[in-house]
């Protein structure tokens, strides 16, 4: 039986986990579950008899108290946003190996939150569908020379003028349900932005040899192309609860139709070209990882406090990565070596970013 933590619990990863171990029976016991602020976990604690943690107001004492008290092999981190890289920090201290939702953890914390892992015997599983699926087809391949990230394409795929984009509009995903600032991210390539860096820190590659297509089935979700020329391809129905519970078990049991079979006989498959002029952010995310040191922190924070400006009606859609950009113009090329170094980074983007705002 594995046990888990389950944090960020009442979001769209931590609901899609609690309903796929409770519907396929799965070896996994929940020893606990947090989440920030939603009260609605209180009946997903009662169900699995566990102890939960609203997190919202607890001082970083009280959290590192609360999860230190869990006897559990592995945490699933899908706390949203920044705040991520904050619980990634604490259960490699306490020496929880991670299933990790929370790409942030990766963009900000860059090289030294897998150099901190690595001493502490942690290991960090990626969830992200993409991520899951290079995760797997890198197994057994040394001669890996391209990954290559589909994407959705979003709700503009086939949008020319992105001028007047309305929020409602940006929300309307055509493949994920999901949280605002995901989703929104989704309409402006800046989700995949930050899958592009996180596979580069993840998997050791450069910027040059990650390729992203959009793929609007979201059928393929990331494929590797070896040395030789061969292509190998993961696919699967878009439901994420395959790479969050292939993750939570890490080959610890095995795993039998959490997702539904394909349909050959009516699939069709397709593959494009981004556009950079209409998706500026996913170009700003390929800079980001080709400077390295603070400038992924830059793109990362910078978008964050943008996409929540647009969120509230105070700028628009074009603004996010006018501002996402305006940030990374300045110098952040101090490595970061620590936890307090990105503290710092994220710090100045956030300062830039809301003084741009005003």
């Amino acid at each position: 039986m594995r046990k888990v933590i389950i944090l960020g619990a009442s979001g769209s990863i931590g609901q899609t986990a609690i309903r796929t171990i409770r519907e396929k029976h799965l070896d996994i016991e929940v020893k606990a579950l947090v989440a920030k602020s939603s009260t609605s976990i209180i009946d997903d604690a009662t169900y699995f008899e566990c102890p939960y943690l609203l997190s919202d107001g607890k001082s970083e004492e009280e959290i590192i108290s609360f999860l230190s008290s869990i006897d559990a092999d592995i945490a699933l981190n899908g706390v949203a946003g920044s705040d991520g890289l904050f619980y990634s920090n604490i259960l490699i201290d306490l020496g929880f190996d991670i299933a990790l939702a929370n790409k942030e953890t990766v963009v900000l914390g860059g090289s030294f939150i897998f150099e901190k892992a690595s001493k502490r015997g942690v290991k960090i599983i990626p969830v992200d569908s993409e991520h899951s699926a290079l995760y797997n087809l890198i197994k057994g391949h040394s001669d890996v020379d391209k990954l290559i990230i589909t994407a959705s394409g979003g709700p503009f795929a086939d949008r020319a003028d992105l001028s007047s984009v309305t929020l409602g509009e940006a929300l309307r995903h055509p493949t994920w349900k999901m949280g605002k600032k995901i989703t929104v991210d989704s309409a402006t390539l800046a989700n995949k932005g930050l899958e592009v860096i996180e596979a580069g820190f993840l998997f050791g590659f450069e910027a040059e040899d990650i390729i992203v297509t959009i793929h609007r089935q979201s059928i393929v979700h990331s494929l590797i192309r070896l040395q030789n020329g061969a292509y190998y391809a993961q696919l699967s129905p878009p439901d994420m609860a395959l790479p969050i519970v292939d993750a939570l078990s890490d080959g610890n049991f095995h795993l039998r139709d959490i997702t539904a079979p394909l349909d050959f006989s009516s699939l069709n498959l397709s593959f494009e070209r981004w556009d950079p002029e209409r998706f500026r952010m996913l170009g700003l995310a390929y800079e980001a990882l080709k400077e390295k040191n603070g400038y992924p922190i830059a793109f990362n924070i910078a978008d964050e406090v943008a996409v929540d400006a647009f969120i509230s009606s105070r700028i628009s859609f074009l603004d996010i990565a006018r501002i996402t950009e305006k940030v990374m113009e300045k110098d952040f090329s101090a490595p970061i070596c620590s936890y307090s170094d990105a503290l710092s980074a994220i710090y100045k983007a956030r300062s830039l970013a809301s003084g741009l705002i005003g």
